[in-house]
């Protein structure tokens, strides 16, 4: 064992972590080739308790020597938890958290503290590239408007070298992948122990729960534990506090699924692909079957514009709008989602079938519009089949959405629907997917870890684009316009 697992694991008994010798930390790494494992020294059955963490124990801002500051500047949420963090490291062998901080690594290796540089040629045409290069622009304003006036009023003595722009970054980059909403009374906070068993998406062997001790509450609920988003690492039981607001509870950890010795032991993050995977944790995992891709609806009208006109689209989506129909949207931006299997977002087959209507169906549909909305989706579709098809007959069945979404696919939808999938690979820049795949296998998940998981996310996306264009060529034959 190395010298920093056993001091944690001194840290751990001082602070009353009873961590079960059934447990094993393990330094050499874990299935993803870097970082502490947890791995089952004997066999593991479901409803072993392996594990009992104080609150107390836990870096929150309410046990954080920086909760006046916190407090005092209106800082709260993941946000305050960051300063907590960054103030703990500051203080160093002073700090009540050493033992555990000394394990942590001083970033995660998200793109969220990649150079930008890495994040242009890394994530270019990825559904991480946007969002990462908005992500660090709203990060820099955060650290100008709420941490840089603590540094620069001199009341609490904080030294930049530890409260600058890159060390909060850093914070926030552990913070994001490791922190916990623990309860109403702690909020966020950092959970030493349990921030240590890694991810595998259908896999969890573990879970975090919360138990009363005899003063506090017997009412028990769920909640998860996650960052800003309700993605989260481990899912824990919402914990009690007595009526003055003072923490009674302590956190167990309790295996859900079997374990076998000498196996690693995972919890789940949540159903979660590639993208959020590196975008809040650092890495990806292959054939990971909740990937999808988004087509924006700003592609979409480029490509209507260009082949009608711009009147034109913004009629057919008009009316697709008042139709009730929308896109998926997240920071302004409204998209389309594809799956892992190639299958688009229903909403994106109503809006093609739409822009391709012939102009008396169009007309006739702009009239109907009030009349159109029925008690489900399924119905809906075949109002606007029978509104804008002269023969139209119910073939029996079309009750699965599978099933409706057929109805709308035509040869101009299916051609519609190559040309998208072409047009959202063109961002992906020159290389081909082969030439991403054999790069992919060339590379070293440890050494280029950045390049890496970056090409296991761009190949997983180019693939369901390429399952996008099978989709509609299945359909195409002998289809009509």
């Amino acid at each position: 064992m190395s010298r920093r697992l056993r001091t944690f694991k001194r840290w751990m008994r001082s602070h009353g972590i009873d961590c079960s010798d059934a447990l094993k930390l393990d330094d050499a790494g874990s299935e993803s080739g870097d970082g502490i494992s947890v791995r089952a020294v004997c066999d593991l059955t479901e409803g072993d308790l392996v594990a009992t963490i104080p609150k107390s124990a836990c870096l929150t801002i309410r046990t954080s020597a920086a909760r006046d500051m916190i407090e005092s500047a209106g800082l709260a949420g993941c946000l305050g938890l960051v300063v907590a963090l960054m103030y703990e490291r500051s203080r160093g062998p002073a700090s009540p958290w050493q033992g555990y901080l000394q394990l942590l690594p001083e970033r995660e290796c998200v793109p969220l503290v990649w150079t930008w540089r890495e994040v242009d040629t890394f994530l270019c045409g990825t559904e991480l590239h946007k969002a990462v290069k908005q992500d660090k622009t709203i990060l820099c304003e955060d650290w100008r408007e709420c941490i840089e006036p603590l540094i620069l009023s001199g009341e609490w003595k904080l030294d930049q070298d530890n409260f600058g722009v890159e060390q909060y970054f850093s914070a926030k980059s552990l913070v994001s992948s490791r922190s916990f909403e623990i309860d109403d009374y702690h909020g966020y906070g950092m959970v030493p122990l349990a921030d240590l068993f890694n991810h595998k998406t259908g896999a969890e062997n573990v879970h975090l729960t919360s138990v009363c001790s005899p003063s506090s509450s017997d009412d028990e609920g769920d909640d998860h534990a996650s960052d800003e988003a309700s993605d989260d690492k481990l899912l824990i039981d919402e914990s009690n506090t007595s009526s003055s607001g003072e923490d009674n509870t302590a956190l167990e950890m309790i295996i859900v699924r079997n374990v076998e010795a000498g196996f690693e032991v995972f919890n789940t993050y949540g159903s979660m692909g590639n993208a959020a995977l590196l975008h809040r944790y650092g890495f990806t995992e292959a054939d990971n079957p909740f990937d999808i891709v988004n087509i924006d609806l700003a592609l979409l009208v480029r490509w209507c514009s260009s082949t009608f006109s711009n009147r034109y689209a913004r009629a057919r989506i008009s009316l697709w709008r008042r139709l009730n129909y929308s896109g998926c949207t997240s920071q302004h931006t409204e998209y389309f989602e594809i799956s892992y299997d190639g299958e688009p977002q229903l909403e994106l087959l109503v809006l093609l079938y739409i822009i391709f209507l012939a102009d008396d169906a169009y007309e006739k549909l702009t009239y109907m519009v009030d009349a159109f909305e029925g008690p489900d989706e399924s119905t809906n579709i075949v109002n606007l089949i029978k509104i804008t098809r002269n023969k139209f007959r119910k073939v029996k069945g079309h009750k699965k959405p599978e099933d409706i979404k057929e109805l709308l696919v035509s040869e101009n939808v299916c051609s519609a629907l190559i040309s998208l999938a072409d047009l959202r690979e063109s961002l992906y820049g020159t290389s081909s997917l082969d030439e991403d795949m054999n790069m992919l296998k060339r590379c070293c998940p440890v050494k280029d870890r950045k390049l890496y998981h970056s090409l296991i996310l761009r190949t997983s996306e180019r693939m369901i684009l390429a399952r996008l264009r099978d989709y509609a060529l299945k359909r195409s034959t002998g289809k009509k316009a």
